[in-house]
């Protein structure tokens, strides 16, 4: 059997700490800059056998490619959200944090551990365009936010935002303020302006990267999914190879609820919110359209069950169709097929399937 040494690497902003647990059990440790000069010394003290953790950062994943291609030992990122052992610990510093990593990579094997898998260089630039189109349209959001206040600060009530949505309504609008208003007003416009001719260009960066994705375009078949829905399922939840079943989505993407379990008790809380916020975001955004939508099909037949027979709130059922809904994509991609509309289930078939959702 090859003998391996055990390495965590706990990560700051600038600097990290190293801890070894070599063959003999001996531990040994080192830290250093997380510059690159800093890093390419850290991984001269590397094996080849070596087994090392690292927290899920954006460092983290750098350093995780780097490891892989200049070292080519395994590297186990972990989700540091689920490692209880280590933020339960009354003795909490960067070393023992490290050690700790050690020691987890060293007993449990990839199975047991919460790890994350590394994206590929597809999923990687999906993440990053879908993330800076989802900070440009915050931002866009904002300073509209800031011009409606304007009008307000001035007494003109009769102005809603909705109104200012386009370019041609704002300068329609800004015509109705003065003096430094005015000068307020003409200044977010031009902000308003970049913003909006940014989001254009990267949207276009998007539409580049999806063509031809067979998988995105399998999605995008579905009522209610556009491309950013799917290109934001791919880029976090890949072809669905990294999951073992359907039921195993819902915890990924944070849409089922906790539970509170005790010897007497059992109760549902509100959903966990593990997972991609965006990703679940636009997985309830799409589940809305869905149900509105002439071709739902049984999810939408399921969401006027719910809440007309069995009297949930919208928002309860909405969540439970953007559960069932990330799992149809699963299915899609995992056994390869295209999404057909199915007839609707029987009044006893969504009975027993609410009382599954409700058990």
């Amino acid at each position: 059997m090859e003998q391996k040494r055990f390495v965590g690497i706990d990560l700051g902003k600038r600097t990290y700490e190293m801890k070894i647990i070599g063959i003999n059990g001996k531990v040994t440790g080192t830290n250093g800059q997380t510059n690159p000069s800093g890093r390419k010394l850290l991984y001269r003290k590397l094996l080849a056998t070596d087994r090392v953790a690292i927290e899920v950062c954006s460092l983290g994943m750098v350093m995780a490619k780097e490891i892989q291609k200049e070292v080519g030992c395994e590297v186990v990122l972990l989700n540091p959200s689920q490692l209880v052992l280590i933020y339960r610990s009354l003795k909490k510093n960067d070393k023992e944090d490290a050690l700790k990593l050690a020691r987890l990579v060293q007993k449990y094997t990839n199975e047991e551990l919460p790890k994350v898998e590394l994206p590929t260089e597809h999923e990687e630039n999906l993440r990053q365009i879908l993330t800076e189109i989802r900070q440009l349209k915050n931002d866009r959001t904002k300073e509209i936010n800031r011009l409606h206040a304007i009008f307000v600060e001035c007494g003109i009530t009769e102005i809603k935002k909705k109104d200012l949505a386009t370019i041609d309504n704002r300068i329609k609008c800004i015509k109705m303020l003065k003096g430094i208003a005015l000068a307020q007003a003409e200044r977010i416009l031009k902000r308003l302006e970049l913003v909006e001719t940014q989001t254009e260009e990267v949207e276009e960066l998007l539409d580049k990267e999806i063509d031809g994705d067979k998988n995105i375009e399998k999605l995008t078949e579905i009522p209610g999914v556009g491309k950013q829905l799917a290109s934001a399922y791919v880029a976090f939840i890949g072809d669905g190879s990294r999951f073992p079943n359907a039921s195993t989505i819902g915890a990924a993407t944070g849409l089922v609820p906790r539970l509170d379990m005790s010897s007497t008790v059992c109760r549902m809380g509100h959903i966990t919110k593990c997972g991609n916020k965006n990703l679940r975001t636009l997985l309830i955004l799409a589940a809305w359209s869905h149900v509105r939508s002439r071709d739902g099909g049984a999810l939408k037949d399921k969401f006027l069950f719910m809440t007309r027979f069995q009297s949930k709130g919208k928002k309860i059922a909405i969540v439970a169709i953007a559960r069932k809904l990330a799992e149809l994509m699963y299915i899609l991609l995992k056994n390869d097929t295209s999404y057909e509309k199915r007839p609707s289930p029987t009044i006893s078939q969504l009975v027993d399937e609410a009382m599954k959702f409700s058990s």
